[in-house]
């Protein structure tokens, strides 16, 4: 008698991100009530009946990717801090827009930027940002999975440029405020895919007591955390000026550091601060795209050696994981002088698995596995660029782009078919975001902040 299931995906190739890291060729996801029920080799016709079929011959099957770090309504920046040293672009216009705009726009950005998510393969972020209400009303929406933070600071950002660290205390615990509301309101909603965590912005612009406050709500709404650590040369010399000692060290020193926080860039990190992220068992979220368009790269290798929970991250650059992974392989390669660094089978698990894990949530996604929360992704590999296709992780890590995802599935339920959102009117919420565009051009023109990037040494990121 045929087993009644949801929904069938099949394709020529599968690869689940299981133990192993197999490539199942003849593959195909079983789904019922939202979750894995079976992945592996096709059973035999007739085994299954399937209220409905995706995939079929000239696909593959991935995990959907995990996304351990982003600022999906930061897309607004886009083009203008890639060129140069970031220090004069970001710090002195990224951060000083960030005040002209209205939660409106925020809201919107983030509704185009899950459409970005989405049709990239993306089905899970961890995102912090302002205005995190208009993000996660965007994920309920369109169907995304996402761990969602509010942005928690005492310093005036649009002042960082200055070098002036000012500490509003006033201000810092009104972000705390609106962060822990935040969470007790969204957290567990969209039939759970929408999650909270507790975020201060950076090692840097929080004083010790506003990262123990933040701590101590982490702890009692039982919420995990997310930072941008040693992100930036600044970040750091600030740091050992204040307290005489590395970002991470200082974290770890305050009771700030444990298992439930994921780290952000770590790109200047020293031997004594990856000691302190190690011993605390916290996660690593990797950036590959932003790196090298800074210059600068963070000893991958070092970390992974250290045993640091590690994935795979946008930040806030281009969202096509495969750009990413490629970005890390050549990277690594290229500073190690070794071809054989960080092969195409292990980029992919850090952009899944790898990632799920960073985020503590490896139990429930990150691979096709029974019991696992179906969140998968069908791509097309009939394109020319792929072909001709000999199944093997280098065809898909190396060769595929965000533009060959056909389906997206999260939570058991079709959220990309045809390369488009299947939720909401993606078309529309484009428009909308390119209507702006005008004003915020005159808002950067006003700013008159990016005449010399190649000024400031403010560091990779943000």
């Amino acid at each position: 008698m045929a087993t009644e299931i949801d929904l069938l995906v099949v394709g020529d190739y599968l690869y689940p991100m299981s133990e192993g890291l197999p490539v199942v060729r003849d593959g195909e996801v079983a789904v019922r009530d939202g979750r894995v029920l079976y992945a592996g080799p096709r059973r035999e016709l007739g085994h299954w009946q399937a209220a409905r079929v995706l995939g079929g011959p000239g696909r593959a099957i991935i995990p959907g990717f995990v996304n351990s770090h982003c600022h999906a309504a930061s897309l607004i920046f886009r083009s203008l801090t890639d060129e140069g040293s970031v220090g004069k672009a970001l710090y002195g216009l990224a951060f000083r827009l960030e005040g002209f705009v209205s939660d409106e726009e925020w809201a919107e950005l983030a509704m185009l930027a899950c459409a970005d998510m989405l049709c990239a393969g993306i089905t899970t972020i961890n995102d912090i940002w302002h205005h995190p209400a208009g993000l996660a009303e965007a994920v309920a929406r369109s169907g995304l999975r996402a761990t969602v933070a509010e942005k928690v600071f005492d310093v005036h950002l649009q002042e960082l440029h200055l070098g002036d660290y000012t500490r509003y205390r006033d201000q810092g615990e009104q972000r705390l405020r609106a962060a822990v509301d935040f969470a007790e309101a969204w957290h567990g909603k969209a039939d759970g895919r929408i999650t909270a965590r507790i975020s201060t912005h950076a090692s840097d612009t929080c004083e010790a007591e506003l990262h123990k406050a933040a701590r101590a709500e982490a702890d009692r709404l039982g919420l995990g955390m997310h930072i941008h650590a040693a992100q930036a040369p600044t970040e750091v010399a600030q740091v050992r000026a204040e307290q005489g000692c590395g970002p991470l060290v200082y974290l770890r020193d305050i009771g700030y550091l444990r298992d439930d926080v994921v780290l952000a860039h770590l790109t200047f990190a020293d031997a004594d601060d990856l000691a302190a992220v190690a011993e605390t068992g916290a996660g690593y979220a990797h950036c590959p795209t932003i790196y090298p368009r800074r210059g600068v790269y963070p000893p991958l290798w070092d970390i992974k050696a250290r045993g640091i929970r590690t994935g795979f991250a946008t930040d806030w650059m281009m969202n096509d994981p495969f750009e990413g992974m490629r970005n890390a392989m050549h990277a690594c390669r290229t500073l190690r002088g070794d071809a054989t660094e960080l092969p195409a089978a292990e980029a992919l698990w850090h952009h899944t698995l790898g990632a799920a894990g960073a985020l503590g949530l490896a139990d429930d996604i990150g691979s096709l596995e029974p019991g696992k929360k179906a969140d998968l992704v069908v791509l097309d590999l009939d394109k020319p660029h792929l072909q001709p296709f000999y199944g093997g992780y280098p065809a898909l890590v190396f060769y595929a782009k965000a533009s060959d995802v056909e389906s997206v599935v999260v939570d058991g339920r079709q959220v990309v078919e045809q390369g488009r959102p299947t939720l909401f009117d993606s078309a529309a919420a484009l428009g909308r975001v390119k209507s702006r565009v005008p004003r915020w051009t005159d808002l950067i023109g006003s700013l008159d902040a990016a005449a010399d990037p190649q000024q400031g040494d403010c560091g990779p990121c943000h």
